[in-house]
């Protein structure tokens, strides 16, 4: 059985012992293997394989290559030749044989379906923590800038921002925040964009005590959106946000006492009043802090 590891540098473990992915014989056979890993179980023609090996500009001779190519790779693994191997020859093409060789990707995979569709929010809770506990890092990072691993790395993080923000809303709903602020953390470092994975971020740090976080998360997502796109949060984040404002009692949820200075929470605030009235159309930004209070006060009157 192989064992192959797509999170991280490619890495295969093997029955004599593991064999990284600068020992497959160069960066061919490795992406073949990487490939072939992809679609587990599902046959890759040898042209698809070479459309992807030379990125859409495969050699005439490329049949030639890529058998003796297959040829070094299944030596390096210690696997026999043909049907019989765990990379094994299907008609005009090879399969990696899911009876043969274990992939990480598939196992993240398998867990996260069996999570995302339970209906039992502990069940659920527990397949994606294991689902999320597979992924130790950037997947396919051997293959930083090859046109297909770059493809399959922005299919993967879409999937992992939503398995991270259904752990998040599940272990904040079984009351582990400590959790819940894990998985979201795994989620905005994947897609800095992702408002649900900073909304859930939000309120699993207010309910830790971390208020002053809480509110920094919210800042650090505006300052985002309005670099990236030039825009606002949501009114789903925003309604999130003045919720927390608005908690008369946070320490209802608080799990241990706040470990912040309080003075770190007014600073945030004054900086979040301080983007709050920037944002308003035609109205200077005040240079003090008196100043800003006397104009955010004229225009709650207002409003």
């Amino acid at each position: 059985m192989l064992e192959i590891q797509m999170f991280g540098p490619t890495n295969v473990r093997t029955s004599v012992g593991s064999v990284g992915g600068d020992q497959l014989g160069g960066s061919k056979p490795r992406q073949i293997l990487e490939i072939l890993a992809l679609s587990l179980g599902t046959p890759v023609s040898k042209e698809h394989l070479a459309e992807l090996l030379w990125d859409g500009d495969p050699p005439t001779a490329y049949v030639g290559t890529l058998e003796s190519y297959i040829c070094l790779l299944r030596r390096r693994l210690g696997h026999g030749r043909g049907r019989r191997s765990a990379v094994a020859t299907v008609l005009h093409g090879y399969v990696l044989d899911p009876a043969e060789a274990e992939v990480d990707l598939w196992e993240f995979r398998e867990s996260a379906r069996l999570g995302l569709g339970s209906s039992c929010g502990s069940t659920a809770l527990s397949h994606l923590t294991a689902a999320l506990a597979r992924v130790s890092g950037d997947l396919l990072a051997s293959d930083p800038y090859t046109v297909w691993a770059t493809r399959e790395r922005e299919l993967f993080r879409t999937e992992l921002v939503v398995a991270c923000c259904r752990a998040a809303s599940y272990a904040l709903q079984a009351g582990e925040p400590g959790r819940a602020i894990v998985a979201a953390r795994t989620a905005v470092a994947a897609d800095a964009l992702a408002e649900e994975a900073w909304r859930l971020l939000m309120q699993a740090l207010w309910a830790t005590g971390r208020r002053a976080e809480a509110l920094r998360a919210y800042a650090e997502l505006r300052e985002q959106l309005a670099s990236e796109l030039g825009a606002e949060p949501s009114a789903e984040t925003a309604a999130v946000f003045l919720d927390l404002l608005s908690s008369h009692d946070p320490r209802d949820l608080l799990l241990q006492p706040p470990a912040t200075d309080p003075r770190d929470e007014v600073r945030v605030l004054l900086r979040l009043l301080r983007q709050a009235v920037a944002a308003v159309p035609g109205v200077h930004e005040p240079g003090s802090d008196p100043a800003l209070a006397r104009v955010a006060a004229e225009l709650a009157r207002a409003s």
